[in-house]
């Protein structure tokens, strides 16, 4: 018996064999009639009756639907990241619906138990949406920030050795040969210049100093990106970040939806034929990501062969190695001969993935964080001098500082903490409801799209006070008494797929910024510079972040 017309407005059919087992008396050329006015209501149903006639969240408070097909989403697009969500937190309240694109039902939680529910108890009911693992697969590899599960418990299980407390101890002094190198580098440009100091493009050095540092902290590998401003891997990453922005985020997101999407990104044939893409005006910034990744999976695999082969001819060495592949080459290594402590061994596909994942998380988010720091420091100069004044006994002790004392000093932590709160190196990211549930008391269907805005909570005036968006350092020394450890700070994400290298993160920022502060006197480049952050993953300064730098005098 055919369904009823009200029943079919309640629970359209989604594919059209579904509507031939609804409908089974429909035969012949009936079928190319039925199919075009199945479409036809589908689109109906999915832009206008379903988010404003049968949706359980229409009744939420929310900005208005907007555009029929983009919804909000536009304004998204083309906003600096977490601006306009914050202005809808401000208007609406801790819980807003949002529409867009194509009908699409977004929701944004920001009290603590609604965080804790989506992230952590759940967290399995509320995994990353399809087109965001397939984007950070492409630049990140399928390694932890995509998988979940079982699989995502045991590679995390794996790697914690990596990042434990002992280990970033024994290797914070791996830091110090690249951060010399940086301060080196900027005597050098003011050797010739007086108290006017230069304008320097400080984001493109912190992503050479950072990735020099996971590259020797993670592999064992030296790159010297700071001195071969050519390097084939720092270029790659170049022209990869430069695609930052919210139109190119919304090309790539298209991609993911389209089949084979992610596998022609990362194919042969696509980097082969890159030069035919870049002709065409829509794959113009996409042969770029092509081409990028192509040469970021190619080194990453000489690394990870070169640590094969060290682990095959220097057992001693890789034995004694504290770099996060030599550990997990040494776990897989032993779950190979059976030995105790062999539990969970990654294939060698897995182990590349992880090599992307620590190139591309572990550099990028730091330089991004290093950047904002001292853009935020530029403009308090009380701050910059407070915090000088507290480095400066400490560096002339002892020049490399090792990971307790950098862990101790107060006042460099209270800037680090704020600058990740007011300018979180991810602004947002984002879970789908895999199946109906309840939220706070909120019915949210399947297929609800759920805006974690990390920025958003970081700034929210419920928790943080009236001057929540302003940069204050001295609020860590006296936190407020509605902050919450975890959840009122989601710099870092929580749950089970909260960042496994928060604490390297941090004490790494730490470390760049004693040798920095205490050499040299950071500016505003000119009046009335304003920040510009990219609205995309990552919240990168788009304009290379130049600041005026003179040496401390």
């Amino acid at each position: 018996m055919s369904p009823t017309f009200s029943q079919l407005l309640q629970d359209p059919p989604s594919t059209l064999v579904e509507v031939l087992q609804k409908f089974p008396e429909i035969k012949g050329k009936q079928v190319a009639i039925g199919l075009s006015a199945y479409v036809t209501y589908l689109i109906l149903h999915r832009l206008i009756l379903w988010p404003f006639v049968f949706s359980p969240l229409r009744k939420l408070p929310g900005p208005p639907v907007g555009h029929l097909i983009l919804g909000q989403s536009r304004q998204i697009i083309t906003s600096e990241s977490g601006i306009p969500q914050r202005e809808w937190v401000k208007k609406y309240g801790p819980v807003v619906r949002m529409v867009g694109p194509v009908g699409i039902e977004r929701l944004m939680f920001l009290e603590p138990e609604a965080l804790h529910q989506i992230l952590v108890k759940d967290w399995l009911q509320y995994p990353r949406p399809g087109f965001l693992r397939n984007i950070l697969g492409i630049i990140t590899g399928y390694g932890l920030l995509t998988v979940t599960g079982d699989e995502h418990k045991q590679m995390r299980k794996a790697m914690n050795p990596a990042f434990s407390i002992p280990n970033l101890m024994a290797q914070t002094h791996l830091y110090w040969e690249a951060i010399n190198g940086l301060v080196s580098i900027f005597n050098d440009q003011l050797t010739t210049l007086g108290t006017e100091g230069k304008v320097l493009p400080v984001y493109d050095w912190m992503s050479k100093v950072t990735l020099d540092i996971i590259c020797e902290t993670g592999f064992g590998y030296k790159t010297d990106t700071l001195h071969n401003p050519h390097n084939e891997l720092a270029v790659a990453y170049e022209n990869l970040l430069s695609l930052q922005s919210g139109p190119n985020i919304a090309k790539l997101i298209l991609l993911m939806f389209i089949p084979g999407g992610p596998k022609f990104l990362a194919s042969d044939w696509a980097y082969r034929n890159r030069r035919v893409l870049q002709k065409i005006p829509f794959f113009a910034e996409v042969s770029v990501l092509i081409k990028s990744m192509y040469d970021i999976r190619k080194l990453s695999k000489k690394m990870l062969e070169e640590k094969f082969a060290e682990t095959a001819t220097h057992v001693s060495d890789i034995d004694a190695k504290r770099d996060i592949m030599s550990i997990l080459v040494r776990a897989r290594k032993a779950d190979q001969e059976g030995r105790a402590g062999g539990q969970y061994a990654m294939n060698d596909q897995a182990m590349m993935d992880q090599v992307l994942t620590f190139l591309a998380a572990g550099h990028e988010t730091t330089a991004s964080g290093l950047s904002w720091t001292l853009w935020l420091l530029a403009n308090d100069k009380e701050s910059q001098r407070k915090l000088r004044e507290e480095l400066t006994p400490v560096m002339a002790e002892n020049p490399h500082p090792d990971y307790r004392t950098l862990k101790d000093l107060k006042w460099l932590d209270c800037v680090v903490m704020e600058s990740l709160r007011v300018m979180p190196p991810v602004p947002l990211t984002v879970r789908i409801a895999k199946e109906q549930g309840v939220i706070n008391g909120i019915v949210v269907p399947k297929g609800t799209m759920f805006y974690i805005p990390i920025r958003v909570v970081n700034t929210w005036k419920v928790t943080w006070g009236e001057d929540a968006e302003e940069f204050h350092p001295e609020r860590w020394l006296n936190l407020p008494k509605d902050y919450h450890p975890t959840f009122s700070m989601l710099s870092f994400i929580a749950g089970p797929h909260a960042c496994i290298g928060k604490t390297m993160s941090i004490i790494e920022m730490k470390a760049v910024l004693a040798g920095l502060i205490v050499n040299f006197e950071f500016d505003p480049a000119f009046e009335g510079q304003k920040a510009k952050p990219a609205a995309a993953i990552t919240m990168k300064p788009t304009d290379g972040m130049p600041l005026r730098i003179r040496r401390v005098r």
